[in-house]
Parts: structure tokens; sequence; C-alpha cells
């Protein structure tokens, strides 16, 4: 079967850095960032420049907009060393207010200020597209081309995890995005799935060349794989499984489903000038809902713990959601929100809506998945006579 695959595409966030000198003092202080930083003194100081498509520009004033600090990416520097400085603090409070604080006298730090893009700004400047009114009917089998109040065509809205997600459904010719080359130098195609509530894009590949618009559409080797090689255990359904754990997500090569190999092999070969040992593109707080809640009866109660009893039919939460068409793009189900949720080994999780960071398995080597069953509902599955929604490849395939 096929192994389409998703990536989720990080939008390329706004770094900002300034120069500015802070009060030597015995004592340490704390400051609260407003249009400037009004300082005097040449020994502590913050260094910022303002980084936007490509090019570095020295700034001596906030950016006016929706920003916050890397955490991750911003340090300080004392007596030569890097982050030797516990007590410092850089970061963005709940109301949005930049804090640099308690640094030592004659502490020098280094500020990365990312641009907050949310998903409906992602859909304003990159899509002449508005949003739809209303919830799409799940039950039936979409085949149109979707258009607003105002006549233009439109994308639907639902909440994921982190925020509003837009996705495409029905009959669709705009969400091509060309990204990337293959070992042959050819031009790598995807789809847009949606556009994430955190502000980047979820993509499927396509294909690659002239050919991958043409609908004949490619797979990403030329064999059919299973999702895994074994099959009569519920830890198997998993994208990574450990076993007597229904949940596991174990990291060693024996722990990993054949989807996952695939596509971590074909991530090496094709990806690599975009990935750039995680500085490129590709975002690498990515996830990919692997959801393992689970029951031994066709019912509407479920049960997180299942026996590894062989033969023991089993029944998912995406099979449920299916049958009763109510499709979610949440992935925090009960207490397994970091357990089914497959993100990359350094990611440093998202804040969700509800359920505080998820930082997911923090378990792959690469940020790459399958589509869920939930997102081919949403763009319009339901069943295989339809032949006309814009995900319809002509071929099977692997979802989550």
């Amino acid at each position: 079967m096929k192994l389409n695959k998703v990536l989720v595409m990080g939008v390329i966030g706004i770094l900002l850095v300034c120069l500015f000198t802070f009060k030597k003092d015995k004592q340490r202080e704390e400051y609260v960032l407003k249009d400037r930083i009004e300082v005097n003194d040449r020994y502590n100081s913050i260094a910022m420049y303002q980084v936007e498509g490509g090019k570095e520009t020295k700034i001596d004033k906030m950016p006016e907009g929706n920003y916050t600090i890397d955490t991750n990416r911003s340090y300080c520097v004392l007596k030569g060393e890097k982050n030797p400085d516990e007590d410092a603090i850089l970061q963005t409070n709940e109301n949005g207010e930049h804090i640099i604080g308690n640094l030592a006298p004659e502490e020098r730090c280094f500020v990365y200020f990312n641009k907050v893009i949310t998903s409906s700004e992602v859909l304003a400047s990159t899509l002449n597209r508005t949003t739809c009114d209303g919830t799409p009917t799940f039950s039936t089998i979409d085949t149109e081309e979707h258009k607003g109040s105002d006549s233009k065509t439109c994308l639907y809205k639902t909440e994921d995890d982190f925020g509003d997600s837009y996705y495409f459904r029905g009959k669709v010719e705009d969400n091509w995005v060309k990204f990337g080359k293959d070992k042959s130098n050819n031009d790598i195609y995807w789809r847009i799935i949606r556009i994430n509530g955190d502000g980047s894009i979820r993509l499927i590949y396509s294909g690659t060349g002239s050919v991958a618009k043409t609908g004949l559409r490619t797979q990403i080797n030329s064999s059919t794989y299973s999702f895994n090689s074994q099959s009569n255990n519920g830890i198997y359904v998993g994208y990574q499984f450990v076993s007597g754990d229904e949940h596991g997500f174990g990291k060693n090569e024996n722990q990993q489903s054949n989807a996952l190999k695939q596509l971590k092999s074909w991530f090496e070969i094709n990806l690599n000038d975009e990935w750039k040992d995680g500085s490129g593109r590709i975002d690498l707080n990515a996830g990919f809902c692997n959801d393992r809640s689970s029951s031994t009866s066709n019912s509407t109660t479920w049960s997180e713990e299942i026996s590894e009893t062989a033969g023991t039919e089993k029944f998912y939460g995406a099979n449920l959601r299916s049958r009763n068409y109510q499709p979610t793009l949440k992935c925090s189900t009960k207490n397994n929100k970091n357990k089914d949720y497959f993100t990359y080994e350094k990611s440093i999780g998202l804040e969700s809506i509800a359920n505080g960071i998820i930082t997911g398995t923090q378990s792959l080597q690469y940020p790459i998945g399958l589509i869920t069953a939930d997102e081919v509902k949403f763009a319009g599955g339901n069943g295989a006579s339809n032949e006309v929604y814009w995900l319809n490849t002509g071929q099977d395939y692997w979802t989550m």
C-alpha cells in the first residue's frame, strides 16, 4: 500500500535582536522591554538584530507586533562562558511582556525574538481564500468546490490543540506546494492539508517532476509496504512501540514500525537540503497523532488498557470518530497527550490552548509521519466511493 507522508513545514519566523547596555549594579535587576530599553552603563549589554528575508538589520527599538523571546535559542555569556548563570531570566510572560531579568554585573545576553504568526495570518497572507461558513456534513461524500459568503473559494476552520486550524476540503486545485528536490534533482510536489493552529503548514507528498500535477500520483518508493511487519498484537499499531505498553514509543530500530523506517530512509535521501541538521525550513515541533486509545468492543466505551492476547480484536478511537462522523484535529486525549503525539527528539513542545505545553514523544529522528484518518475525513473522504475530493490518488495508503 502506498505510504503517503505528512510533513509540517514551519513558517519562517522573524528573529529579533538589539544592542543596548544595562545599568551596572551589585544587585541583580529585571527589565521589562517596552518601546526601547533606557539604560546607560557600558558593562551589561544585550545584542539584537532583526532577521528577515535572509538579511540582518541592526535595530535600536523594539519592533511592533506580536513577538516572543525564543528561550531555546537565546543565551547569556558571563566571564567567557555560555549560559553559566542559571538565575538569568530571558522570557516572554503571559501578558506579552519581554523579561530580561536577574542578570549579574558584566553579563552579556543575546536574545532572539520570534514573530508569533497565527494560522489566520498565514491564511490571509499566503492564500486567496476566506473562511467557509459553518461546519461541513461529514456523513456525506464531498465533491464540492466550496465558496464563502463573498463567493471566493474558502477554507473550513476547526480547532486543533494549538489554535484555529484551516483545512482544504472537497474539490480543490490550488493547494499545491513545490518544496525540495529528490535524489535525482527533480522538484518535489506536496499538497497542503491544513494550516496548523500554531501557524505552520502541514503538507502531504504528491510526487516529483511534472507528472506530480497531472493527476498521476506517485509513491515514495517503487514498492508497497505493510505498516508493520507484525500484526498479532495491539502494540504494532504504534508508529513506535514497546512490548507490554499499549502507548509505548521505543527508540530502538526493532521498536520502529516499518512505516517509520521507510519514511526515515526517504527523508534522509531526499530532504537533507531542506533539513540542514534541523536548521532548515522544516518545523522541529511538527507532531503526528498516532491515537491508540482502544477497546475490545465495537462500542462507544473506550479503555486505556488492552491486554496482549493474540487474536483479540481491537477498535481504536479514529474508528469510533469515523463511524460517528466526528473527526478531530486534537490529539491531547485522556492522559496520553505526550504518548500518542509523535514528535522530533529535539522538539521543545508547543503551548496548547487547553493542556499546557505539549512536547509529544520526543522520540523521532526526523519530524515526518503519515496523515491521520481524521484529516482524511476533514478533507472530504468518506469511503472508497469518493473519487473527486483532492486527497484521492487512485491508490491505497496508510494513515497514522
